[in-house]
């Protein structure tokens, strides 16, 4: 797993121009949160590049990704963002290596 940090703006613009050459995979997680923390050790495990974004430091990011894509705030939350769109969007236990790879597949 290579885990890129997420705390500016400019790093999500980066996210959506590389999301039309490839599926980029963000992963939002609060560090005061249990279930994020057992989530994590599922994801960490994986073979992804993850985009991470840690919630409490960076709020209005989330905020950002939310209006965005779309999608409402969760968190844990794995978010796959192409050609500038989030396609799939998971939380909490729904959250499994197996299905973000199922998911990144349609796009090979």
């Amino acid at each position: 797993m290579k885990k890129i940090d997420i705390t500016t703006l400019d790093h999500l613009d980066q996210i959506d121009q590389a999301s039309f050459n490839q599926p980029k995979i963000i992963y939002k997680h609060s560090t005061t949160c249990g279930l994020c923390d057992i989530i994590w050790d599922i994801v960490k495990e994986s073979d992804f590049e993850l985009n991470y974004l840690d919630l409490l430091t960076y709020r209005p990011l989330s905020n950002e990704i939310e209006r965005r894509y779309n999608v409402q705030h969760e968190s844990p939350q794995i978010l796959i963002i192409k050609d500038g769109k989030c396609v799939y969007n998971a939380s909490h236990r729904k959250i499994k290596n197996e299905e973000i790879q199922k998911q990144l597949d349609l796009f090979d």
